[in-house]
């Protein structure tokens, strides 16, 4: 009887960790920091001309 409180406590806190990680918390001050840069792409020069190519052996 232990193990499926168990199962179900630790069911639980993962759907808490995946809500909070979508940020549905957010409107109550719960949210992950971001981990998005944009600041990087507006420093970029002409970053449409890169031509990704690949190396023949």
């Amino acid at each position: 009887m232990k193990l499926r409180w168990l199962i179900l406590i630790l069911m639980v806190l993962n759907a808490l960790f995946y809500s909070w990680r979508q940020g549905i918390f957010e409107s109550w001050g719960f949210a992950p920091d971001s981990a998005r840069e944009p600041e990087r792409t507006l420093q970029q020069i002409q970053p449409d001309n890169v031509v990704i190519t690949r190396k023949n052996p």
